[in-house]
């Protein structure tokens, strides 16, 4: 599965309404193998974006999550997913960082991007073959 940004700033924030939710997508599926999951660079991005500005020291924390959580891979932006990217902007008018994070599942051929940005389902339903949108809300 691919894991959007919105997916680990619930994740990391207590006070979110879907951070149980999240919690047992990361603690109890990638966690434990039953599902493998990646993320995108963008996604390691705007998930550093607020730790690097309300306190420096807990970048460290999120980054040593990135880095080492078992079964959470990061892929590399490359040819590939550029390609794909771009692919995506121009057929469905995607704004470059949702186009880099749906291009890195698409190639790297998940079955679901989970998300909690509703939006997404409405964006990507015409992908609906290539990739699956599933969200947190309805769970939480």
């Amino acid at each position: 599965m691919l894991i959007d940004t919105s997916v680990l700033i619930a994740y990391f924030e207590p006070a979110d309404a879907t951070h149980q939710v999240a919690a047992v997508l990361i603690d109890e599926f990638v966690r434990t193998g039953r599902n493998a999951a990646i993320v995108s660079p963008i996604t390691v991005m705007e998930v550093l974006v607020r730790p690097l500005r309300v306190q420096p020291a807990s970048a460290q924390h999120v980054h040593d999550f990135l880095t080492h959580w078992p079964n959470l891979t990061l892929l590399s932006t490359d040819l590939h997913i550029a390609q794909e990217a771009a692919s995506l902007r121009a057929t469905y008018h995607l704004k470059a960082p949702d186009a880099l994070i749906v291009a890195t599942g698409i190639v790297a051929q998940v079955g679901h991007l989970m998300t909690n940005d509703a939006d997404w389902t409405k964006k990507l339903a015409q992908l609906k073959s290539r990739i699956e949108v599933t969200t947190l809300r309805p769970y939480a």
